[in-house]
């Protein structure tokens, strides 16, 4: 299964919190700039803006004239004040000693009597957000005739009636500015970490549809996102790898299934059609003959001796590859073993005038007995040795020498035969392989021998080689280990 090239080693709670702090610095960041741009703005129309006391700087002025004027407790003045105040930030009022409201721009009475003007005299007064300031009005004599009162915020806005959609523009966009950095941010951080979370979930659904369609050639290897996510991906690969394992061992078994029905039956085709054809020749015969009676039943029993041979392979290869097949380990002298088996191998070759040699090597630093399954191993050795037989010529040459250490037993079977006719010797090992189209009927060879010897080597933790030899002939070296501990 491929790695990930470089793995994100942080939690998704730790990216939540780090993308918090990212929007929260970033949107403070973009808000102090937007302000200074603001500021920048705000100074560049300095000459046309006004400032928040622009009207109050104004009234001491306004008092002085129309103090100057004298007694404008008249409303005939109120034109002359119109033009004089300047009405779009500055509201007033004339009031005489007692309170009572003469003119003006305001109607509201903030003076109650001639006591509570004199105490409200030069003081500042408000109405909520509101200044309120009164100057007394004197006539030649110095007798106070009554008074003048303004009301004006202290405000930009205020300040600055003609430009109040500017400043108002100004003012929200400085409010809003913090939220709008917050929202943008989030949204942009926000997407590009969703799209880190989602991809590997895409990627596993996408991954469950391939699997559907029994298509397990991908890998989410390349995949890097949270440290939780990463998990999954891995989990997800390593099941897919252990599903793809599984399925193709189950493919495997269904196609060796069919290949193993198609052999057999074609294997067993052809002695069943023999003991059929000769049984019927028996049962049609018209006059006894003996002689041809004998051989039509030789022919039987023969075809029936090989599909029982084949049958009994068969259910050797059902044994020796289920899970819970165990070997029957014992104790074996090894020399005693070697030498029954050599007497039994040199009656076989004396009978296909066969020349056997054998040689022995025990290597082992001490004496002591290895611990093997005698009738597997002897089923190993039977189906190299048969081969050795079947394909050495007349007056040939075997060679079998045993070498024998503490940890394993090496059996190197030789002969000069034709050898095999591929280069690529692993296929002899293949269930109903043949070197040769001769068919199982005649030469009662099934394919299956050397397969179930391999299966043997390999529960002994061993290994089995099969090669051509330089001078000709075939080449067998069979390892098996001292099963001491058992399997």
């Amino acid at each position: 299964m491929g790695k990930l090239k470089r793995l994100s080693t942080q939690t998704l709670r730790g990216q939540i919190i780090s993308s918090f702090y990212l929007v929260f610095i970033l949107s403070i960041i973009a808000t102090i700039i937007t302000w200074v741009f603001i500021v920048i703005l705000l100074l560049s129309l300095n000459n046309k803006i006004h400032p928040a006391n622009y009207y109050e700087g104004k009234i001491p002025k306004l008092v002085k004239k129309i103090q100057e004027k004298g007694d404008i407790i008249d409303k005939a003045n109120k034109e002359t004040l119109n033009a004089l105040i300047p009405l779009e930030g500055i509201d007033y009022q004339v009031i005489d000693r007692k309170g009572q409201i003469m003119y003006g721009s305001m109607s509201q009475s903030y003076i109650s009597s001639e006591t509570n003007l004199i105490k409200k005299l030069n003081i500042n007064l408000f109405d909520e957000d509101q200044i309120i300031k009164y100057y007394p009005i004197f006539d030649d004599r110095e007798n106070l005739l009554g008074a003048i009162g303004f009301r004006y915020k202290l405000s930009v806005m205020s300040s600055n009636p003609n430009d109040s959609l500017l400043l108002w523009f100004i003012y929200i966009s400085a409010f809003c500015v913090p939220f709008f950095y917050f929202h943008l941010i989030s949204y942009l951080v926000g997407k590009r970490f969703s799209e880190r979370i989602e991809r590997p979930f895409n990627e596993i659904i996408e991954g469950t549809h391939k699997i559907e369609k029994h298509d397990l050639d991908f890998s989410l290897a390349h995949i890097n996102s949270t440290k939780e996510l990463n998990q999954l991906v891995f989990a997800f690969e390593e099941m897919k790898e252990a599903l793809k394992e599984s399925l193709q061992k189950q493919w495997d078994m269904e196609r060796e299934r069919k290949e193993l029905i198609a052999a057999v039956a074609h294997d067993l085709k052809t002695p069943l059609t023999i003991i059929q054809g000769h049984a019927e020749g028996l049962l049609e015969m018209e006059y006894y003959n003996i002689e041809r009676q004998d051989q039509y039943l030789k022919t039987i029993m023969t075809s029936c001796h090989r599909s029982i041979k084949l049958i009994n392979e068969l259910n050797e290869i059902s044994k020796v590859e289920q899970p819970e097949f165990k070997l029957d380990i014992k104790e074996t002298d090894v020399n005693n073993y070697v030498s029954s088996k050599l007497r039994e191998y040199t009656l076989l070759s004396e009978k296909k005038d066969i020349t056997l040699k054998t040689a022995l090597k025990n290597l082992q630093t001490d004496e002591h007995p290895l611990f093997i399954d005698v009738f597997r191993i002897n089923q190993v050795l039977d189906n190299i040795f048969a081969n050795s037989l079947r394909y050495t010529p007349v007056e040939g040459v075997i060679s079998w020498e045993t070498i024998i250490t503490n940890d394993e037993i090496i059996f190197e079977i030789t002969d000069n035969g034709k050898g095999f006719s591929g280069q690529n010797t692993t296929k002899i090992f293949e269930k109903f392989y043949r070197e040769n189209t001769v068919k199982f009927s005649e030469d009662g060879h099934s394919g299956l021998g050397l397969f179930i010897a391999q299966t043997i080597v390999k529960k002994h933790n061993g290994e089995i080689l099969a090669k051509n030899r330089i001078e000709g002939g075939a080449y067998f070296r069979i390892v098996i280990k001292n099963m001491i501990d058992g399997q």
